[in-house]
C-alpha cells in the first residue's frame, strides 16, 4: 500500500511540474521587447523560440526589427538606396582620370553584369540558418561591423560566424576553403583584393553556397556570383566630402589626397571620387599629389610634412580616406608646421573624427556607420531565406558631418 501511495504522489508531482514549466515564460520570450542592438541576443533567442504555432517561415516573417537601435540611438536597420547607374561610356579607359566616366566600371561593377544562375531561395524562413562572414581585415570600424552582424543574426534567429584574414589575401583564400567545408547556409564576403575576389566568389558559387557581398566591391567578374551587394556609398560620400571641402576652400587652391589601402574598392572611390567631383565643381582647384602611406599616423604625418615643405602656401586642402590614423597624422603635421589654415576633411565617422570636427581641427567627415553596415547584409540574407527577391546592389545613404551637425552623430560607434 505504501508503495502504491508513493507512486501516486510522484506522479502528481510530475504533472504539477509539467504545468509549471508550460506556464513559465522563457527568458527569450520575456526579453522579446528588447529595443537596443546590445540586447539583441535575447531577441534572437525569442525569434528562434517563436511561439508554439506557425511554420518556421511564418515565425521568421513575424520578426519585427523596427525598434532596434545602436548605442548612438539611431536605428540598427536603416534607410537605403538602390543605385541607378547612368549609361556606360563607350570606352571608359579613353577618358581622363579626372572624368567620372573613366571610373564607371569601378563605381558600378554591378551595372552591366550578366549574373550566373542564382540559387533559389528555400523560402522556409531565416530562423535556424547558419551564416559565415568572411571579412577583409581587422580595424576598429570592423570591430563594430562584426558586433552588429552577430547581433543582427541573433535578432533574426540565425547563427553568424565571423572570420578575418587581417588584410592578407592568401589567408582569405584559405578561409574561403574553410568556410565552404563548414557548409553554411550562406556566406557574406568582403574582399581583401578586388582582382582575387572573382576567384573566391566563383569557388563559393561552384560549391552551391549562396553569397552576398558587403562593404567592399568585388570586381565586375566577381559580381556575377552574388545574390546581392550591400555597402556604404563610397563614391557618393567621397563626392559629398569634395563638395564640402571645395566650399570651405572657396573653390580654389591646391589639394592632396591620402588614399585607402590599395587593391580594394575604397582605394579608388575615396581618391577619385574626390578628384572627379572637384574637377567638375571646382576646376580652379589643383591636384598636387596622391599618396598611399597606409593607416598609421606617423607615416601619414611624414607624408603631409613633406607636402608642406614641398608645396608651401600652394597646399590648401588635404583629403584623407579614413579618420583615425590618417586624420591624426595629417592634423599633427599641420600643427607642427603652424599651418592651421590647411583644410582637412576625411571619410567616415570615428570617435576621433567627430571630436576633431567639434574642435574645428577637421573641417568635415562623412557618415559611414559601421554597425548599420554590418547589420545590412545579414538582413538581406534573412529576407532571402524568407523568399524575398533581393536587389543587385543596395547602398547606405551617405551624409556629410560638419561642426554644425556633429552632435547628431554622437556618441560615435567606434
Amino acid at each position: 500500500m505504501k508503495k502504491r501511495i508513493l507512486l501516486v504522489v510522484v506522479a502528481m508531482l510530475m504533472v504539477l511540474a509539467l504545468f509549471a514549466g508550460c506556464a513559465q515564460q522563457s527568458p527569450a520570450e520575456s526579453s522579446a521587447d528588447a529595443s537596443t542592438a546590445t540586447g539583441s541576443s535575447a531577441a534572437g533567442e525569442s525569434a528562434a523560440a517563436g511561439g508554439d504555432g506557425g511554420s518556421n517561415l511564418e515565425k521568421s516573417l513575424a520578426i519585427d526589427v523596427s525598434g532596434y537601435t545602436t548605442p548612438d540611438g539611431n536605428p540598427l536597420f536603416i534607410d537605403t538606396i538602390i543605385p541607378e547607374p547612368p549609361t556606360r561610356p563607350e570606352d571608359p579607359d579613353s577618358l581622363p582620370e579626372t572624368d567620372s566616366g573613366h571610373w564607371y566600371d569601378f563605381e558600378y561593377p554591378f551595372a552591366n553584369v550578366e549574373k550566373e544562375t542564382m540559387p533559389e531561395s528555400p523560402a522556409d524562413g531565416c530562423i535556424g540558418k547558419k551564416i559565415i562572414v568572411i571579412k577583409n581585415g581587422d580595424h576598429p570600424y570592423h570591430t563594430a561591423y562584426n558586433e552588429a552582424a552577430v547581433q543582427a543574426g541573433e535578432i533574426y534567429g540565425m547563427d553568424v560566424e565571423v572570420m578575418s584574414p587581417n588584410w592578407d589575401v592568401n589567408v582569405q583564400t584559405q578561409m574561403v576553403d574553410q568556410a565552404i567545408n563548414e557548409h553554411p547556409d550562406l556566406i557574406i564576403y568582403l574582399p581583401v583584393d578586388q582582382q582575387t575576389s572573382a576567384q573566391h566568389l566563383r569557388k563559393i558559387y561552384q560549391a552551391g553556397i549562396p553569397v552576398i557581398g558587403s562593404n567592399v566591391m568585388p570586381s565586375p567578374e566577381g559580381m556575377k556570383y552574388l545574390l546581392s551587394f550591400s555597402a556604404p556609398d563610397d563614391w557618393g560620400q567621397s563626392r559629398l566630402l569634395a563638395q564640402q571641402i571645395a566650399e570651405d576652400a572657396g573653390y580654389k587652391g591646391g589639394y592632396a589626397i591620402i588614399t585607402h589601402n590599395p587593391g580594394g574598392s575604397a582605394y579608388y572611390a575615396r581618391a577619385y571620387g574626390v578628384v572627379t567631383e572637384l574637377a567638375k565643381i571646382a576646376p580652379d582647384m589643383k591636384l598636387l599629389d596622391i599618396q598611399t602611406p597606409g593607416m598609421e599616423a606617423e607615416e601619414v604625418k611624414r607624408v603631409v610634412s613633406d607636402w608642406i615643405t614641398k608645396y608651401g602656401d600652394d597646399l590648401n586642402v588635404i583629403a584623407t580616406s579614413e579618420t583615425t590614423g590618417q586624420a591624426i597624422g595629417a592634423i599633427e603635421a599641420c600643427e607642427a608646421a603652424g599651418r592651421d589654415d590647411i583644410i582637412i576633411g576625411g571619410i567616415d565617422n570615428s570617435e576621433t573624427a567627430l571630436n576633431y570636427v567639434k574642435e574645428g581641427k577637421l573641417a568635415c567627415a562623412t557618415n559611414q556607420p559601421p554597425m548599420q553596415d554590418g547589420a545590412l547584409p545579414v538582413q538581406l540574407a534573412a529576407k532571402w531565406f524568407n523568399g524575398e527577391e533581393l536587389p543587385t546592389a543596395i547602398l547606405m545613404t551617405p551624409g556629410v558631418i560638419t561642426k554644425e551637425n556633429v552632435e547628431n552623430y554622437l556618441p560615435a560607434q567606434w
